[in-house]
């Protein structure tokens, strides 16, 4: 079987720097008290089983948080609240957050201190997103799709007085996507002589991801996609692979491989690509080669 493994697979460089920087201060050390993760680490099954192997336990509230415990923020990030619960409960900070969503937050901030409506292009039930819109007091029009960029517009033009507006990304969304969203609110803003000011916050590992796995589903016969279900950017990458070429799977874990119907997808196969997420790790990565290059 020829495979060909994308040169982008495995852990972005904001997701790389999250779990060594765990990995640095909490593997094999004794702890100085309880250590939680608020969250997944990053969105990968495999990547939580090792921290929870370090002895961190995965919490979704600050309830049974205490003074003296130490809570790791995710490569997600969180919002400006969290950030002072935290502190309340006199609790440690642990920040893991991908300097890039970081950057994405400041950016949200200041133009929200600026007077501007913050718009934002993503998945509005997403952790980042959730993070992002903390940082200017959960304000932003969020848009998931075109539908709502249309209904957005069509507001644009009932509202005789619309303040300036900043218009940023989820750092994972689909940068073709972004682009339209781009192109159709700066016209509707233009045309009643409004102010916006477009960042464009979207990572570029993200973009060089996209590009290449777009041109590997048109290169081999079968892709396989390797990434948490949860997970934004794998999603993504899914969407463009899939639209390129219909003999496209999606798994989590390697052993999914051994399901019957992805067999069939690979036993028709002469040549496979293999891509993964920004959460997915070179092991993973490893034992999906080693089960393809079974296949003859």
């Amino acid at each position: 079987m020829n495979y060909k493994i994308a040169k982008t697979a495995g852990f972005c460089g904001g997701v790389k720097k999250a779990f060594l920087m765990v990995k640095e201060e909490f593997e094999n050390k004794e702890k100085k008290g309880r250590v939680f993760i608020l969250g997944s680490l990053v969105h990968n099954n495999n990547v939580m089983k090792t921290v929870r192997n370090m002895g961190i336990e995965k919490v979704n509230s600050l309830e049974e948080v205490a003074k003296g415990d130490t809570v790791i923020i995710t490569a997600h990030g969180i919002s400006k609240k969290v950030f002072e619960q935290i502190e309340e409960k006199g609790a440690k900070v642990f920040n893991a957050t991908c300097p890039k969503v970081t950057m994405v937050q400041e950016c949200a901030k200041e133009y929200f201190e600026k007077g501007f409506q913050i718009v934002i292009f993503g998945d509005k039930d997403h952790k980042e997103m959730k993070g992002i819109n903390g940082w200017c007091e959960n304000s932003a029009k969020i848009l998931a799709n075109f539908e709502e960029v249309d209904e957005f517009i069509l507001g644009i033009e009932k509202n005789s007085e619309q303040k300036p507006i900043l218009l940023i990304s989820q750092t994972t969304q689909n940068i073709a996507n972004f682009n339209k969203v781009k192109k159709i609110v700066t016209e509707a803003i233009n045309s009643k002589h409004g102010i916006i000011e477009v960042v464009d916050t979207i990572c570029r590992a993200t973009f060089v991801r996209q590009k290449e796995v777009f041109d590997i589903a048109r290169e081999m016969d079968a892709i396989i996609v390797i990434g948490g279900r949860s997970s934004s950017n794998t999603k993504q990458l899914w969407k463009i692979v899939k639209k390129e070429n219909s003999k496209t799977v999606w798994i989590e874990d390697p052993s999914e491989l051994r399901n019957h119907d992805f067999k069939k997808i690979l036993d028709s196969a002469s040549s496979v690509g293999i891509v993964s997420g920004a959460s997915t790790s070179l092991e993973d990565i490893e034992e999906v080669k080693n089960i393809v290059e079974s296949y003859k």
